[in-house]
């Protein structure tokens, strides 16, 4: 698979996993929730939609499931870490929390596509 098509098959995997993100923060702040916690919430589902995608559809499979999910955990963490900082400061900024969860969204999306390729799901097959 070339670079490209596994970009976009990226940015198809992204963008499910961010409308379940949205789709869980739009619904926790309908029912009353802080933003950031709805941010938070939608970060793990979202994520999770992430990882299910790119281990079947984006990355090539590496031979050790349990190692590749133990690095696809550690980008977690960081990007649920990042996502909270990114909107704690944006919400700070005196931003909408749509537009700061938009800007979050956008820098954790080529984070996480440069960790995740070039190493959370990297083997000798992708290289």
């Amino acid at each position: 698979m070339t670079v490209s098509s596994k970009f976009l098959r990226y940015l198809v995997t992204g963008a499910t996993a961010t409308g379940v993100h949205y789709l869980v923060l739009i619904l926790l702040v309908r029912q009353g929730d802080i933003a950031l916690l709805g941010s938070i919430v939608g970060s793990v589902a979202g994520l999770l939609t992430n990882y299910f995608l790119s281990s079947r559809w984006v990355f090539v499979r590496a031979s050790d499931a349990s190692s590749r999910f133990a690095r696809f955990l550690a980008v977690l963490v960081l990007a649920f870490g990042l996502n909270a900082a990114f909107m704690w400061i944006g919400l700070r900024a005196g931003l909408h929390y749509l537009l700061a969860q938009v800007l979050s969204t956008f820098l954790l999306m080529l984070i996480n596509y440069t960790l995740h390729a070039n190493w959370t799901f990297l083997n000798r097959e992708s290289r």
